[in-house]
Parts: C-alpha cells; sequence; structure tokens
C-alpha cells in the first residue's frame, strides 16, 4: 500500500527526504541507491521545484496583507483600500519679503506681478540650492518701493506637463513622471483645446462631501512603479473632461531635506522686468523630507482610515497631521480636558520636529489653518504647544573585573558612554520615552562582560535664557520650569532640593550667585532663594525669588534680574529613578553631563580578602 507524502514541509531538504521515503514504499525502487543514482538529481529538481512554488505561494499570500506585505507597490495598493495617499517627496519651504526698488526711468507701473516660479537662491553647507515663489502675488507701488510680504516658497523647480484627454482610453491617468515631484505642490488645470487662453482649476479630491457631477475636482494615487497618477471623476463624483481636453499639470520637483534650514535668500529673477529686488527671510526653510516610507504607509494607513477625514478625538488629529505634514520625529496630541489646568473647548498639539526642537510660526499656522481647516470641530480649538524637555544629567559609576576583558578602563567608559547614547537615541526624545532605569542600568550591564554591577544617579535640569528689551536691558521674567518628575525632599530639611550655575545679579554683576531654596513652615512647597558664598558660608540675597513646589515638579522663578543673557542651568533631584513625561514632556539625556567613574571589583578579584578595601557607592552625591 502506497503511503501518503507529506506535502506541509517548506524546507528544501525535508520535502527530498519527504519524496524518498514515498519512493522507498514503492517496490519499484527497492533496489535503489537514491544517494547514488540519477534519480537523486530528478529528485532535486523536484524539491526545488515543490520549494519554489511552495515560497510563492506563501509571499504571494503575505503580499495580500497589508501587515506582511513587503513590496512597495502592493502596500500602496492595500493602503488604498483604505483611503490613503501615501506622502510623496516635500520639499523644504521658507517664507521671505521682497522689496522692489521704483525704477528711477522710464513707466513706473502702480503694481507690480510676483509670478509663480520666479527663482531665489541660497547657500547651505557650501551647495546653491534653487527655490521657487509657489504662488502669483501682487504688490502696489507704496513710496518709493513695492513690497511683497511673506512670500511662501519651496527648494526646486516647476515642472509643467500637457496631456490630451482620449476618452477612448478607458480610466484615462495622467503620470508625473519625476519621483522627486512634491504632490503638495501640485496644479491641476484643463483647455478645453490648446487654442483657448481659459484653463479651468481643478482641486484635490479630499471628501465626498459636495462632490457631484460638476465638481471640478482630481483625484491622486501612487501607482506600481512608484510614481503619481492624476486622474478624474467620472462625471457621477468629478466633472469628466472631454475628448480632446488638455490637461496641464505642474509641480515642484525637489531634491527634499538637504536645505532645510537655509536662512539666506537671494533674487535671481527680475520681478515683472523690474531687477535689483531686495530678499530679507522671514521664516528659515524647514519640512523637507523624503517620500514616506513603507513602514511608515503600513502604520499610518488605518490610522488615518480611522479618522474618516474628520479630526474629532485627539487621536484624529495626530493622525491627519502625521498624513499631511512631514516635519514630525514625535507628536503628542490630548484634550483640553486633561490639560493642566483643564481647557475645555481645545485640542492641544505638540510636535517635535526632525531637525530641531519647536515648530516655526509658519509651520504652526499650516497645520492650525490648512491641515486642519474643515475637519476638525467647528467647536473645538487646536492649539500648538511648543515641546517642553527636561534633560537629564548622569552620575555613572560601575564595578568591573579586569580578568574578564582586554578593555582597559578607559575603553570600558566609552562602551558605557555609547550604550547611553544608544539608549538616549533609541528610547527618549519622544513623548512617549520614558526613562528606565532598571533598563538602562541592564544595558550597561551587558555591554561587557567584565562589568558586574552599576548604579546610576539621574538628576534633572532644565536652562533659563534672559532676555533684554529694546535698549539692551536685561528684563526681569517669571520662568515657570515643569519637570517630568516630583523633586525629593525629606520633610522640612534645610538641604537644598535645587541648585544652579552661577549668574550676576544686575545690582551685583561681578559677584557669582546661584539659586538655593529652603522650607516654608506648614507646607510642602518651598521658597526659592538666591544666594551668594561668603567665606565658605551661604549669604541670602534675595530670600523671596520664587517658589518650589516639589509634589508637582514645578519651578517658579519670578524676583530677580540677571546682569546678562547667559543661560541658567537649574538642576533637581527626582523622587524617583523612572521618569516619564506627560502631555508635551520629552526626556533627553545630555551626553556633556553624564560622568561615568569605572572602580576594580575588589572582591570578584581577590575573594574574600578584597572585602577589606571594597565600597559601596552611596545613592545620592
Amino acid at each position: 500500500m502506497a503511503t501518503n507524502l507529506n506535502v506541509t514541509e517548506l524546507d528544501f531538504d525535508q520535502i527530498k527526504q519527504n519524496l524518498k521515503n514515498f519512493l522507498k514504499t514503492q517496490t519499484e525502487f527497492n533496489d535503489y541507491d537514491f544517494e547514488g543514482s540519477g534519480l537523486s538529481i530528478l529528485l532535486d529538481v523536484l524539491a526545488y521545484n515543490t520549494h519554489y512554488n511552495a515560497m510563492n505561494a506563501h509571499y504571494s499570500l503575505n503580499e495580500a496583507f497589508l501587515d506582511s506585505a513587503q513590496i512597495r507597490g502592493n502596500v500602496v495598493t492595500r493602503a488604498k483600500l483604505l483611503g490613503y495617499t501615501p506622502r510623496s517627496i516635500l520639499a523644504p519651504r521658507a517664507q521671505v519679503n521682497i522689496v522692489v526698488p521704483k525704477p528711477s526711468t522710464g513707466t513706473i507701473p502702480t503694481t507690480l506681478t510676483l509670478a509663480r516660479g520666479t527663482k531665489l537662491k541660497t547657500p547651505v553647507e557650501g551647495k546653491e540650492f534653487q527655490y521657487v515663489v509657489l504662488e502669483t502675488q501682487q504688490a502696489n507701488l507704496i513710496g518709493n518701493s513695492y513690497t511683497f510680504s511673506n512670500v511662501s516658497i519651496a527648494e526646486g523647480s516647476i515642472r509643467e506637463l500637457k496631456y490630451r484627454v482620449d476618452n477612448d482610453i478607458e480610466n484615462q491617468k495622467f503620470q508625473l513622471t519625476d519621483f522627486n515631484a512634491d504632490t503638495s505642490t501640485l496644479r491641476v488645470r484643463v483647455q478645453t483645446n490648446e487654442f483657448d487662453a481659459a484653463k479651468d482649476i481643478y482641486t484635490k479630491f479630499e471628501t465626498l462631501k459636495n462632490v457631484d457631477s460638476a465638481s471640478q475636482v482630481f483625484y491622486l494615487q501612487e501607482n506600481s512603479a512608484g510614481y503619481y497618477e492624476v486622474y478624474f471623476g467620472d462625471g457621477v463624483t468629478g466633472k469628466k473632461p472631454t475628448n480632446n481636453n488638455i490637461v496641464i499639470i505642474d509641480y515642484v520637483t525637489t531634491s527634499g531635506t538637504e536645505s532645510n534650514s537655509a536662512k539666506v535668500f537671494q533674487l535671481v529673477d527680475n520681478v515683472d522686468g523690474l531687477p535689483n529686488g531686495v530678499t530679507t527671510t522671514a521664516v528659515n526653510s524647514s519640512g523637507g523630507s523624503v517620500q514616506e516610507t513603507t513602514e511608515s504607509i503600513r502604520f499610518n494607513a488605518p490610522l488615518t482610515f480611522t479618522t474618516q477625514n474628520r479630526a474629532v478625538t485627539s487621536e484624529d488629529y495626530a493622525a491627519i497631521i502625521k498624513k499631511e505634514f512631514s516635519n514630525i520625529d514625535s507628536i503628542s496630541t490630548w484634550g483640553g480636558e486633561d490639560n493642566d489646568p483643564p481647557d475645555f473647548g481645545r485640542v492641544y498639539i505638540s510636535i517635535k520636529p526632525l531637525l530641531s526642537n519647536a515648530l516655526t510660526d509658519g509651520e504652526k499656522s499650516e497645520i492650525t489653518g490648512t491641515i486642519l481647516k474643515g475637519k476638525n470641530v467647528v467647536s473645538i480649538t487646536p492649539q500648538i504647544v511648543d515641546p517642553n524637555f527636561t534633560n537629564l544629567e548622569l552620575d555613572v559609576d560601575f564595578k568591573y573585573n579586569p580578568n574578564l576583558t582586554d578593555r582597559s578602563s578607559v575603553e570600558l567608559q566609552s562602551v558605557v558612554r555609547d550604550t547611553i547614547s544608544d539608549y538616549n537615541f533609541n528610547n527618549l526624545n519622544k513623548f512617549d520615552g520614558v526613562f528606565r532605569h532598571s533598563q538602562l542600568t541592564r544595558a550597561i550591564d551587558n555591554s561587557d562582560p567584565a562589568i558586574l554591577n552599576t548604579v546610576i544617579r539621574p538628576r534633572m535640569f532644565q536652562n533659563i535664557t534672559p532676555t533684554t528689551d529694546v535698549n539692551g536691558n536685561v528684563l526681569l521674567q517669571s520662568h515657570e520650569l515643569t519637570f517630568v518628575a516630583p523633586f525629593f525632599q525629606s520633610g522640612q530639611s534645610t538641604s537644598f532640593i535645587l541648585s544652579s550655575t552661577a549668574f550676576g545679579l544686575n545690582t551685583d554683576p561681578v559677584t557669582e550667585h546661584f539659586f538655593g531654596d529652603e522650607p516654608i513652615t506648614g507646607s510642602t512647597d518651598r521658597r526659592v532663594i538666591v544666594y551668594k558664598v561668603v567665606d565658605n558660608a551661604n549669604v541670602t540675597v534675595i530670600a523671596d525669588a520664587g517658589l518650589m513646589q516639589p509634589s508637582l515638579g514645578k519651578v517658579t522663578l519670578n524676583n530677580f534680574t540677571p546682569s546678562s543673557t547667559s543661560a541658567i542651568k537649574v538642576t533637581v533631584l527626582p523622587n524617583s529613578l523612572d521618569l516619564a513625561p506627560k502631555r508635551n514632556q520629552l526626556i533627553t539625556i545630555d551626553n556633556s553631563f553624564v560622568v561615568i567613574v569605572p572602580e576594580i571589583d575588589t572582591i570578584a578579584v581577590a575573594g574574600s580578602s578584597g572585602s577589606i578595601t571594597y565600597s559601596t557607592t552611596s545613592r545620592f552625591k
């Protein structure tokens, strides 16, 4: 009786062995040497073919699902079913003011037109980049000049494509033949024919609301080749261009991220025929990014689908912003009811950009005025707040056994520092980045077999930077510092919880002064003081320089005037070794304030005799 073939294996060797086992049960092959005969080659072919087909079947099945698909075209297709269009490469954008002087001779126009596509240039790290004006703008002659204010510009050049509508082609699509096309700058117009000067402007489809057979909308998608395509409605959901209409598509083709943070722009083209335009920067360039990655599509598509292009919950706001705004390293959103203090009728948004610590005013306006406009609930006002960083300084002591490594103590220090840097990069600097003390300790212990144990003492600090008035005088300001954790305190202890770097006062700019604190009778809060050191003793100079609320992790400084605008570092000891951010808070380890001290473990080296000189590491320092 024949043995059934096992068809559940995918491994090549196992498939071949299953074939052998099957043939060995057949009387026709009782005498065969399967390893030495020509039949072995045939079995190799059969096993290979089976393995190949099985793997293809598995890959095909995987590619049918958004979670498991690996080929970008398949991920894009699955995302399209959720109504999601992947974000294209985005050009860095800036805002400039352009002033054109009145001509000294000839006809003096009352109005000048700054055309879309007008070129500017800027140097970034020794390389010159071209920027173009995004929208046509006009300016009247006022005094002796024409002023164009807050002109939006983008890095790259404008490319124009023209296509003829052919209704014999079913579902005709018009391809942007450029991988570097920034689709956020896309402009689509339709002419009746090439001789008609009039052009109908089509807008990108966003929602079915108010879209009918006459709506001049276009649709955008990424095709399997990685190019973006424009197509139109079918005469029911969107107007359908007629045969031989001319479709005109123009957009900015860009290099992406290279010119982020450009600051100085120079006008290259004339403005309406007038030269000598002077450019000043209103907002530095930012927002340039690469095309959305496959993993980002996989993550964002379901989130965007759940929002249905409407911002209702705080998570909806995050999903919409991540879809349409690229300059995001991390984002946090929360309702006004969860704010401190509660602020009903608002939703708060905090974004850490890719290359800086806060968004520009222009980027904030783009999010609240363009991206979220028409999508959020009318009664809810979105408000963007800057991230609040709590910096950590670390005292790190580790004991090691020199017999277990070839590395010196200095080399071990370097290994530990790299481990801390990796932890900071991978786990912190984002809104959900929790500092887990044991996790970092474990990572250091595992960084080298010689390291036996580690003690980490974290301290939190923030910097305050005084400002000046128009006359250059340093201002008396109120600085509210909010940290990610309550402060450690022991009852009514007179020992300082708070410390600072030295600073001068306007009344005494030469002497070094410092922040300290003292208890308030009958309260868990503490009074912030300013003191100086005289003959090794602390002498209070300002007895009430602010208020410390240890249980809330807050320090308010409001009664001192420094002598300069130099930054002052304010440091506190956290009540917990684990630190968790909330709302707009982020945690980062400042590597310049990481002190690492190695010590040989005498017990590990010398056994019980080594305990005589063995020392433990203090919890506080």
